[in-house]
């Protein structure tokens, strides 16, 4: 597009007199000879060069507007009141420009500067602008758009957030409608309030005016004339901006989708409280983790790739119960193995047969049992993790432990930085073990340098994968160093492939520890090694009532054969990596790149989200919980994929992450991520007291 002022961009200024907080506001004097609003706006928009027309509505109201711009020398355009999209799309249309800036009558302070910085950044965008995130003072606001896309709009828009405002359909589309934003070159000033939305706010305006002693200042003079006054400044942040286009898209929402009613899990939240220390039994299923207030709380079925709230909400399942639910909820195969172990009694005085079977399976399919070597049970990750380092310690005679990644509850892996929940744990326990900084192999020799250790630990994948070489060098560094490598592969084993992270990245432990991924749901973990490792079990205290219980051993062994029999594997990295493309696409379409991520790597994908200035991750992923709650989706960061997701699953999915993204790219543009909240804000497990 050739952007020659004169031919193809022209200003369309919206103004009206029907303020509801300051009636007539486009006619109050600004700066010391009192020019009307409207007037004062205009002519420092016609700076730029560009044409200017006011596009007001044709309500009785506004004649006393239209008059004075037009005795002012500009053009006036009038039309719909209610519809102000189509009134502002008709001005458009009427300039016979390719492409319009709009300005809102309330922004005094606009630069003509900063008007032609934005239209020169339109090339072949529809829209560019400088608020999509606002980085200029608010009251420097100015949007350029393609009459053709405001032409698709006015045809097209049918919610009322979309016809109050002029941009919203185009914006939140930004795969239909290319998007560029223009950021101010200095640090982020768009805390300062410079539209005019209430008496108070003029007189700001007028007094900066006369602070900078000009008659016509630019952005430079009035950021100087802020900073002598910080009087100014605090009085420019007394309220929040944008306060009619937050109503009306949170009546979009609303509209949108519908909250869940969650009246049963409030009831029984409230039997739980005074009963149950925390609420919860798992602190990461506890209301603190979910959006209070629209999440549910409790759960009571589930089926395949899908769970029932108790007021009977359906949700697609990511957590599924934090990673133990592989194949899909109530799986017949598993459900058939249970029921037939349970006919026949679960716990006996005597060993059971079901013992040998599924450790020579373990012993077949995880690299570091192979040939000779021993399996354990457990019921849950802590035990197994829990039971290698004890046996580390009996196998070298050494006490300090390195560790990388969370491996349970047991004291000796409980650190200061787990705030609160480091209480209890005696200070010389913590002292024992030291963290590691994972794919740095220097940090790891300078630590195992330090002093002996028995055990290097480490969950082999989380959020990002290994460099090349690095768990190689972890396998020699522990090895040359005397320590016993284990693998946390509570998680990762049995996901990313049949013999776990290990098998995958074709690096074998001494010993391993293994739960999640198992049992499909039913209480089970592994801790399997090479002889010489495990041999310390023969002397150990690792004995407890359930570790032969039959209905985990019958869920194992069914859940490995049907993983094997129906490829789990190839299902689940093809599906997770759907789900990962369709995020990281939408990301990049929403301009969220740089604010959240689904990382780690398709069978387990966590998505993240920096903190910012204005806002934390924590915040931000609050909001985009309950936007996806609100579609049917249960999403808690963290996504864990099963053999039950299918491919509808996945669709509908990532259609919730687009409109989850619409709302938090329009949340953080409107600086508005806690007004659009509905609910309380999420927690941190590992919070300070």
């Amino acid at each position: 597009m050739n952007t020659s002022p004169a031919t193809d961009v022209a200003i369309v200024i919206q103004a009206r007199m029907s303020s509801s907080r300051f009636p007539g506001k486009m006619l109050a004097g600004v700066g010391p000879q009192a020019v009307p609003l409207a007037v004062w706006v205009c002519r420092r928009a016609a700076a730029s060069g560009l044409p200017v027309v006011l596009a007001t509505s044709t309500d009785p109201g506004d004649d006393p507007l239209a008059t004075t711009v037009e005795a002012a020398g500009f053009r006036v355009f009038r039309g719909s009141l209610e519809d102000v999209l189509a009134r502002f799309t008709a001005a458009a249309v009427s300039t016979g420009a390719q492409a319009v800036v709009r300005i809102t009558g309330d922004c005094p302070l606009v630069d003509p500067a900063v008007i032609l910085q934005v239209v020169g950044a339109l090339w072949a965008n529809a829209y560019a602008s400088n608020v999509a995130p606002p980085s200029f003072p608010d009251g420097l606001d100015c949007e350029v758009i393609r009459v053709a896309a405001l032409q698709s709009a006015v045809a097209e828009a049918s919610e009322r957030h979309e016809r109050e405002h002029v941009t919203p359909f185009v914006r939140e589309r930004p795969g239909r409608f290319p998007t560029v934003n223009v950021r101010h070159e200095g640090s982020d000033r768009s805390d300062l309030h410079w539209s005019v939305d209430r008496p108070e706010d003029l007189a700001v305006i007028n007094d900066l005016l006369a602070e900078t002693g000009l008659p016509d200042p630019r952005l430079a003079d009035l950021l100087a004339a802020a900073d002598r006054r910080p009087d100014l400044v605090a009085r420019s942040k007394s309220h929040r901006a944008n306060e009619g286009a937050i109503a009306t898209f949170k009546a979009s929402m609303e509209a949108r989708a519908p909250r869940p009613t969650i009246t049963e899990s409030d009831r029984l939240w409230k039997r739980s409280e005074g009963l149950i220390p925390a609420g919860t039994q798992t602190l990461s299923k506890g209301p603190t983790q979910w959006v209070r207030g629209v999440a549910p709380k409790y759960l009571a079925r589930g089926k395949g790739s899908h769970v029932w709230d108790v007021d009977g909400n359906e949700y697609i399942d990511y957590p599924m119960g934090l990673g133990p639910v592989t194949l899909g909820h109530g799986h017949p195969a598993v459900v058939e193995a249970v029921t037939k172990v349970l006919a026949d009694g679960t716990a006996f005085s005597l060993m059971h047969p079901l013992e040998i079977t599924l450790a020579e399976k373990i012993r077949e399919v995880v690299p570091c049992a192979r040939g000779d070597g021993m399996v354990r049970f457990g019921k849950n990750g802590s035990d197994a993790t829990s039971a290698c380092i004890r046996a580390a310690r009996a196998k070298t005679g050494r006490t300090y432990i390195a560790r990388h990644g969370y491996h349970g509850w047991q004291d000796w892996s409980i650190e200061s930085t787990y705030g609160v929940r480091a209480k209890g744990v005696p200070p010389e326990v913590t002292a024992q073990t030291t963290t590691f900084p994972y794919n740095d192999l220097p940090a790891l020799e300078h630590l195992l340098k330090s002093r002996a250790h028995a055990a290097v630990i480490m969950e082999p994948l989380n959020l990002t994968a290994p460099k090349p070489g690095y768990l190689e060098g972890v396998r020699e560094l522990a090895t040359r160093y005397g320590a016993v490598l284990i693998f946390d592969e509570v998680i990762t084993g049995f996901r990313y492939a049949r013999g776990g992270a290990q098998e995958y990245f074709g690096v074998t432990p001494d010993l391993c520890a293994m739960g999640k991924g198992l049992a499909n749901g039913l209480p089970m973990a592994v801790v399997c090694g090479k002889k010489e490792f495990m041999a310390p079990f023969d002397e150990i205290f690792f004995s407890f009532t359930f570790g032969g219980e039959t209905t985990g051993l019958a869920a194992a062994l069914a859940t490995l054969e049907v993983m094997e029999r129906e490829d789990y594997w190839g299902h689940v990295w093809k599906q997770g990596a759907k789900l990962q493309d369709g995020y990281r696409r939408l990301a990049r379409e929403f301009d969220l790149a740089h604010l959240t991520d689904c990382a780690g790597m398709p069978p387990w994908t966590i998505v993240t989200f920096v903190d910012q200035p204005k806002w934390t991750g924590l915040q931000m992923k609050t909001l985009f919980q309950q936007e996806m709650l609100r579609r049917g989706v249960l999403f808690s960061g963290s996504q864990f994929l099963s053999l039950a997701h299918t491919d509808e699953d996945i669709e509908r999915t990532v259609g919730a992450y687009r409109e989850a993204m619409r709302v938090l790219r329009t949340a953080l543009d409107l600086h508005a991520v806690d007004a659009l909240t509905f609910g309380q804000c999420n927690e941190v497990i590992f919070r300070r007291g």
